[in-house]
């Protein structure tokens, strides 16, 4: 039964796995935000093409795009910046366990030394 979904994993293993996790994530989602600066870049570059030529529906339809695009990117930017709030808040929870073990373990050794006198 364990092989069929795959071993169980550590509590200790499991921050790390989430951390790696939103690390992928907010370079996808800054792979995608880079793709739209370049369609911006493309459709801007559109705009002024079918201006010359005197073609204002089609500046006016390119200028929605244009504005769709712009409202996209500002939302990738936003949600990069909450993922990247929570890898800190798992990156903070990391630490704090990794003190109060440490911590736990100069219990132990204070208590053992107590003993001991």
């Amino acid at each position: 039964m364990e092989l069929l979904f795959g071993r169980r994993r550590a509590p200790e293993e499991l921050p790390r796995q989430n951390q790696r996790a939103l690390s992928r994530a907010v370079r996808e989602l800054e792979r995608e935000r880079q793709k739209l600066e370049a369609q911006e870049k493309k459709i801007i570059m559109d705009i002024k093409k079918m201006a010359k030529q005197g073609q204002m529906d089609a500046v006016r339809v390119l200028a929605k795009d244009l504005v769709r695009t712009r409202r996209y990117e500002r939302k990738f930017i936003a949600m990069r910046a909450n993922v990247q709030g929570v890898a800190l808040r798992v990156q903070t929870l990391r630490s704090h366990s990794a003190m109060a073990t440490a911590m736990r373990g100069v219990t132990r050794a204070m208590a053992t030394m107590n003993r001991q006198v």
